[in-house]
């Protein structure tokens, strides 16, 4: 039986917890918030056939509602392009600190020990692998744990690897440029006049590089502004006035949320194994770099882990054992994101004026909507060709959309290239390769 560490009540960290401690592991869960307030106080969607793929019971119907259609429009508001989901689909949306409550009972339910209000400060290194993590507890009180292998599901800035040595190959900082920076709030709504469509997407709204949206739901308006980079209070200020033009039932009063947060919008980053350690959810990157979304992936990341921790039964988490974890889900999830990280820095690079051309002449279609969301069907060089025509009129666009189309181009090396098993010298030169594009 191993001592599993989990640093952070991330999504995929508790999927892991969860499933080694049915196969009989000792495993403490580390989070710094409260039982009641971990996770952002908001909705988010995700797919009900991850808890299948996880061997997780699903969370109960009176927490969910269904996903709801989106709608998506250049910042002039002359083109709109819809993205839907049928009555059939299991998409669906939840409150984000139920959903991470749920998931905590599930791990109580399966023998975690979860223990909250206790800060990971950072990790515990010997020469050659992570030890452990130091924590501080409810009464300030600091101490060093020890364990077999730490999971860290600490969250985009964690404490844990951003303390991490070099000599490890685990990149410490997600940088700024690499951010989304959101601000999400939940305001009253001052009557009950019902708006289609519910979901509006902006791009670079107001003039500013970033997405920001606006949810209509019965009884409040749920505003999110979010920026490429970095955001200001005048930003947001700026997009809640042209929304109060637009939607005149959106009031004043903030009901919940109300606060600026940090998501990775990065692709997966490039080594997420160490010896004793494994990064997972936001602590790895794991979201879709277009949007931010990142439940599902975690989710699905973590079961993967857990798959591969119990595969190693002498309780000697080397790197060597832990790659499958990487392998896996880079196969499956993360190579692929790597092209939607490109076209996501193409995006930041742009002006507002230049998004209204791409979406007004069809550049910007339905198509790429999809591939945010992961639809990747459509990606072929013949694909790439027809875009780059399509730019060339705007020629100053042409070195921006080149760089974005590279990922594209260089998908499948990524994939074919990279290791299924621990090869030092393989993992630099396909390392080579994936950090170049």
């Amino acid at each position: 039986m191993s001592r599993i560490i989990v640093a952070g009540a991330g999504h995929g960290g508790l999927t892991a917890a969860f499933n080694l401690a049915k196969a009989g592991h000792s495993v403490t869960v580390y989070e710094k918030q409260s039982y009641e307030t971990v996770g952002h106080d908001w909705h988010d969607g995700l797919w009900l056939r991850d808890f299948d793929l996880v061997n997780m019971p699903r969370p109960d119907a009176s927490l969910l509602t269904p996903n709801k259609d989106m709608r998506f429009f250049n910042p002039k508001k002359t083109v709109s392009l819809e993205l839907n989901f049928p009555e059939s689909s299991n998409s669906v949306f939840i409150d984000r600190r139920k959903l991470v409550q749920f998931l905590l009972d599930q791990c109580v339910s399966a023998g975690v020990k979860v223990c909250c209000e206790t800060e990971a400060l950072c990790a515990v290194c010997g020469p050659d692998r992570i030890r452990g993590i130091k924590i501080k507890t409810k009464d300030g009180a600091e101490k060093t744990v020890f364990g077999d292998l730490v999971i860290d599901a600490a969250g985009a800035s964690s404490p844990v690897r951003r303390s991490l040595p070099g000599r490890f190959g685990i990149q410490n900082e997600i940088p700024a440029k690499d951010m989304f920076f959101v601000y999400r709030a939940y305001y009253e709504k001052t009557d009950t006049e019902k708006l289609d469509p519910r979901y509006s997407v902006y791009f670079f709204h107001c003039g500013h590089a970033g997405m920001d949206w606006m949810i209509t739901e019965e009884d409040y308006m749920d505003v999110l502004v979010g920026k490429f980079g970095g955001i200001t209070q005048e930003e947001i200020e700026e997009s809640l006035a042209d929304f109060r033009e637009e939607y005149p039932c959106l009031g004043s009063a903030v009901k919940r949320g109300g606060y600026v947060s940090k998501i990775p919008l990065t692709r997966t980053l490039p080594c997420i194994v160490a010896n004793g350690y494994a990064a997972v959810g936001d602590s790895a990157g794991m979201t879709v770099p277009l949007n931010g979304c990142g439940i599902d992936l975690s989710l699905q990341a973590g079961g993967t882990l857990a798959l591969i921790a119990e595969s190693v039964k002498d309780g000697n988490y080397t790197k060597e054992k832990l790659w499958p974890y990487q392998q896996r889900y880079c196969v499956l999830h993360g190579n692929r994101l790597v092209i939607i990280a490109k076209l996501r820095a193409f995006l930041a690079s742009l002006k507002a004026h230049n998004v209204d051309f791409l979406m007004e002449s069809g550049i910007l279609s339905q198509t790429e909507i999809g591939m945010a969301n992961g639809n990747m069907s459509a990606v072929s060089f013949g694909y790439v060709m027809k875009k780059l025509r399509a730019i060339l009129p705007q020629s100053y666009l042409i070195p921006a959309a080149i760089g974005a189309m590279r990922g594209i181009r260089n998908l499948k090396k990524i994939t074919t290239r990279m290791p299924a098993v621990y090869d030092e010298a393989k993992i630099r030169s396909w390392l080579k390769i994936y950090n170049g594009i």
